[in-house]
């Protein structure tokens, strides 16, 4: 344990059990993330907080489950989300809000099992992908 959390083996007899789990919760926040801040079980996160069991996200808050997330809050088994609040078991979503099971959604709010929408409009797979690659 020396160099993981700075303490040797006589510190860590003299700790109680009360300490030692202190000690846990602080070793398990650090597994490779960079300024990140009361989050749990996290790895290769940036500058998030209060985020549990997240990866590879960065400036994220509240998250749960989430993986390759960006500046998302309170969101949940997201994973490749940008910019969402309050989403649970989306992908691939940018600026959703309140929205659920969704992938592919672009500025939409309180939707729930969509795909391919944009500002709460229900486009196919082409024309989503035309705007979004600007054609």
């Amino acid at each position: 344990m020396k160099g993981v959390i700075n303490m040797n083996k006589n510190t860590l007899l003299k700790l109680s059990q009360k300490e030692i789990k202190k000690e846990y919760f602080k070793l398990k926040e650090r597994k490779n993330n960079l300024n990140c801040s009361g989050c749990f079980d996290c790895s290769g996160c940036f500058y998030c907080s209060g985020c549990f069991y997240c990866s590879d996200c960065s400036d994220c808050s509240g998250c749960f489950d989430c993986s390759g997330c960006f500046y998302c809050s309170d969101c949940s088994d997201c994973s490749g989300c940008f910019y969402c609040s309050d989403c649970s078991d989306c992908s691939d979503c940018f600026y959703c809000s309140d929205c659920s099971d969704c992938y592919c959604c672009y500025c939409c709010t309180n939707q729930n099992n969509k795909e391919y929408m944009i500002l709460n409009i229900q486009l196919t797979k082409e024309e989503y992908n035309s705007i979004m690659k600007g054609e």
